[in-house]
């Protein structure tokens, strides 16, 4: 009993969080919005990220022994980093930019390498930014990085301080990049990630694309010539270019391979079934 206890608390927890975020974040966009958000949107993201945090829970025993096993064959952590007395701030900053120049560079993989382009244009794909779509990746995204690729864990060898203080410091400029709140920083934009900063990043502009692909600090983007500093009205419209859209929950399954043949006549089935639904045909 206590072992099932112990496997679906993350779950019950990511789920709570989750939803005491929706809560604060929606108040917050209704009363300062960039656009509007039609409600359909909305749904859209909550369903496909939810899918994607059930995929991480039901896998994680998976990407745990993986991610276990490629650190343990490195030796468990190249440079272990030390949070006694003025230790502390130095592993923290090195923490953060370590791990805002790998997120940087695998970032920009994802744009340029096709494989990866597939996967990740799901979360591109959101025409109405919200806090929720910071959440909406195909689900084999997160579990690729973890259990393939945990350049941290290989990295260094983190006391927990650390492990529990950095997601908490990424919250705000991570985590709530994609409010659909009018936010100007001014003369700030350029030092933390922000929605109207990372906006940029969605733009369906040309003169926009592969900008901004920072985690938290800019500075990498400045660095890497991809910085964009947005204007202080610059809101731009997002999406992929030409828009595409998931239909559904099944189609954000399958995303990468919904153009292949078996896949493509399922999903016209049932957005032709759902016409004839919502039209009242036979």
């Amino acid at each position: 009993m206590t072992g099932l206890y112990g496997y679906f608390l993350p779950l019950m927890s990511a789920f709570l969080v989750f939803a005491l975020t929706l809560l604060v974040a929606r108040i917050v966009e209704r009363k300062w919005p960039i656009a509007k958000t039609p409600a359909a949107d909305y749904v859209a993201d909550i369903k496909l990220a939810s899918l994607r945090i059930f995929s991480n829970w039901l896998f994680a025993p998976l990407t745990g022994m993986s991610t276990a096993m490629i650190v343990n064959l490195a030796g468990g952590g190249l440079i272990e980093l030390r949070s006694d007395g003025w230790w502390f701030p130095v592993s923290l900053v090195t923490t953060i930019l370590t791990l805002d120049f790998v997120s940087y560079w695998v970032h920009r993989a994802q744009h340029a390498v096709p494989a990866l382009w597939e996967m990740h244009s799901l979360h591109h794909s959101a025409e109405a930014l919200t806090v929720v779509t910071g959440a909406r990746h195909f689900w084999l995204e997160n579990l690729i990085q973890i259990g393939l690729l945990p350049f941290m864990p290989v990295l260094f060898k983190m006391p927990p301080i650390l492990i529990t203080i950095v997601p908490l410091i990424y919250f705000l400029p991570d985590g709530c990049a994609h409010l659909n709140v009018r936010l100007p920083l001014g003369r700030f934009v350029l030092w933390f990630n922000n929605p109207q900063y990372h906006r940029i990043h969605h733009s369906v502009l040309p003169e926009h694309r592969d900008k901004n692909f920072c985690k938290m600090l800019p500075l990498f983007d400045v660095l890497f010539g991809t910085a964009w500093k947005p204007a202080a009205d610059e809101y731009p419209a997002t999406g992929l270019v030409p828009s595409e859209a998931p239909s559904g929950l099944l189609e954000g399954f399958i995303w990468p391979m919904r153009n292949w043949l078996p896949f493509r006549r399922v999903r016209d089935a049932l957005v032709q079934r759902r016409g004839l639904v919502a039209g009242g045909g036979r």
